[in-house]
């Protein structure tokens, strides 16, 4: 405060923390520094347990023999609106009752959209129809079951069938 050089001493004076010597610091309360504690809180208010790290588990999906699958029978469409209009049911009624969109109905029955199992479920429910059926052993053999593309392997085999 005054400027004179010497032993100097840290004192409070008027709530502000000065440098002063042993003539000025008589004005203040001196000043006890302590060691600055962490600057880590003590705690975290929002901490998150960490788990321990396992390996994620793969599940397998399991496995479907192809052969004894049930497919959806020829002309579904058709059955559906036939036991639909049976039971008096008018398509937006219906569409409704099995909780599916009218237009999804609609596309089911013109046979543009094949069903998924769970509609198809549903439908067989409410209606009272078989709309699956297993597949029969008669046509088990793959070739009938997938239908393949027309390669140019083939049209030469045809051509030579006929030959």
């Amino acid at each position: 405060m005054c400027g004179s050089e010497g032993f100097i001493t840290l004192v409070e004076i008027d709530h502000v923390e000065l440098y002063a010597c042993s003539k000025c610091a008589k004005f203040g309360k001196p000043v006890v520094k302590r060691p600055k504690p962490d600057q880590r809180p003590r705690y975290k208010k929002h901490q998150v347990q960490s788990k321990a790290k396992t390996k994620p588990v793969t599940r397998i999906p399991p496995k479907k023999d192809f052969l004894h699958d049930k497919i959806l029978v020829d002309g579904y469409g058709h059955l559906i609106q036939e036991a639909r209009k049976e039971h008096g049911y008018g398509r937006a009624q219906f569409a409704g009752l099995i909780k599916e969109k009218e237009t999804l109905l609609a596309r089911i029955e013109a046979e543009k959209v094949i069903p998924t199992d769970r509609v198809v479920s549903k439908i067989e429910r409410e209606l009272d129809i078989e709309l699956k059926t297993d597949i029969s052993e008669e046509s088990s053999s793959v070739d009938d079951i997938i239908p393949r593309a027309t390669t140019i392997g083939s049209i030469a085999k045809i051509k030579r069938k006929q030959k």
